[in-house]
């Protein structure tokens, strides 16, 4: 789907509608999209008609990726805005910066709070798979391409697996951030410092020498 055309379906929610969306948002980060009704969301949402969610969305899975409509065009656009930095090496360094950044900055002050990213790891275990994501995220799909062209040196097995963590990762330790920011047991000054430190352990872990117990198994597989 385009940049674009999801603006265009965007620009004709309503008030209402946008309710629906940042409450299906909270409830599901807070207690996992199975765990949440479409009842308990148009209350959430102060909607009096117990069907608002059904009626414009559809189901469960289509607020979930109203959710995600809403959110990813435009974090992808801001990747695409630092893939554009002519100034660096398109190094490892690079491609991570620019997926990780902009995730990072869903992490500052907004109104209603804050809730995306740990909607997104609750994604990760309601759907098993970022199908509909890469759909509306192009160019995070290119970074994860040049990312995985930098590790060409690595094993297939061990590439694709590794490959396969790096969301799960960016994810676990950016929600544990976020969390903590709205109970205000860190600060949002340290965005930054938390941004620079995932991007130094990720590049370490996706570039981690193989042990020779590794290198033994992958022999034997």
């Amino acid at each position: 789907m385009a940049l674009d055309q999801v603006d265009r379906k965007l620009e004709g929610l309503g008030q209402g509608e946008m309710a629906l969306i940042l409450a299906a948002e909270r409830l599901f980060a807070e207690r996992g999209i199975d765990g949440v009704s479409l009842r308990q969301i148009n209350q959430a949402a102060d909607h009096k008609n117990t069907a608002a969610a059904h009626y414009h969305f559809g189901s469960k899975d289509g607020l979930v990726q109203a959710v995600l409509t809403y959110r990813l065009p435009r974090l992808d656009e801001r990747r695409g805005e630092l893939l554009q930095r002519s100034s660096q090496t398109r190094d490892l360094r690079f491609y991570l910066e620019a997926f990780i950044r902009p995730l990072a900055e869903e992490l500052l002050p907004r109104e209603g709070g804050n809730y995306y990213i740990r909607f997104m790891q609750q994604y990760e275990r309601y759907r098993g798979d970022y199908a509909f994501a890469r759909q509306i995220t192009p160019y995070g799909v290119e970074i994860y391409e040049n990312i995985e062209r930098l590790l060409y040196y690595l094993p297939d097995k061990i590439r694709h697996l590794r490959m396969g963590y790096l969301i799960n990762i960016i994810h676990s330790v950016l929600a544990i951030a976020e969390q903590r920011l709205g109970t205000g047991e860190v600060s949002y000054d340290d965005v930054d410092l938390t941004t620079d430190n995932i991007v130094d352990m990720v590049a370490s872990a996706l570039t981690a020498p193989l042990s020779a117990q590794t290198i033994e198994r992958l022999a034997t597989a």
